[in-house]
């Protein structure tokens, strides 16, 4: 999800603190959730160009495989389910106000890393997650150009809160990472970088659940997850941003 937020009608009478864009768009958010496509959230949105399924229950049973693999096999092997408005009625709403992409694709025909890697430097060597899911001490790691490296050449500023595929590129190992629930402080008191990444903490990333999640009713909740979403846009709303 990218939230947009022009300054208003009389930017000169809010300046913005310190260096920024010089446009009517101060501050761009990525909201970052996990492994839902467009069918199994918006296929019976009105007029949206997309395939009505089976409901799925909520939260879904399990996580199902999404490694490159499984995309080259989807015609047969897709679970081809969805969620109703019901579930996701803020969802539902935002598109309703805003825009919603009917057309939007995965960058990367694979799971999380990949396309995590995408967000952050439009390029992935990888199409799998690796064995080094979330970086041992030593790994290897990509020499990738990346977006915050060219927003800080250009006197801009970006924040990572929870992201962690930044470690995964040599020039942002080690970057200053914020937890997620630290966005709503800084974005209700109008401190926002100019780009922030934001990632959803698992129990409301809207993940289905692995293994290790049962008993957890929280995790894979897409109405739980909505809830959250919710609440960061708020905070955005209310500090002005």
């Amino acid at each position: 999800m990218v939230a947009e937020k022009t300054s208003g009608p009389t930017p000169e009478k809010r300046p913005h603190p310190g260096p920024g864009p010089s446009g009517p768009i101060q501050h761009v958010v990525i909201m970052v959730k996990e492994n839902h496509g467009f069918d199994n959230y918006f296929g019976t949105f009105p007029g949206a160009e997309g395939m009505a399924m089976p409901r799925s229950p909520n939260p879904p049973p399990t996580d199902p495989d999404h490694r490159h693999g499984a995309w080259l096999t989807r015609a047969t092997t897709a679970v081809r389910r969805q969620f109703a408005e019901q579930d996701i009625p803020a969802y539902f709403a935002y598109a309703r106000q805003f825009t919603l992409c009917d057309n939007y694709f995965t960058d990367v025909a694979g799971p999380s890393t990949p396309n995590h890697l995408m967000l952050i430097a439009a390029d992935s060597p990888i199409i799998d997650n690796p064995p080094r899911y979330r970086l041992p001490v030593g790994s290897p790691l990509f020499n990738l150009p990346s977006l915050p490296i060219s927003l800080e050449k250009a006197k801009l500023t970006w924040s990572n809160y929870g992201g962690y595929a930044f470690d995964f590129i040599h020039d942002l190992h080690g970057k200053p990472k914020l937890a997620s629930d630290q966005f709503v402080k800084d974005a209700s008191q109008g401190k926002l970088p100019t780009i922030s990444w934001l990632y959803a903490p698992h129990d409301a990333s809207e993940h289905a659940p692995d293994p290790s999640d049962h008993g957890n009713p929280l995790v894979g909740n897409v109405t739980h997850g909505m809830q959250w979403t919710v609440d960061q846009v708020n905070a955005i709303v209310k500090g002005g941003l």
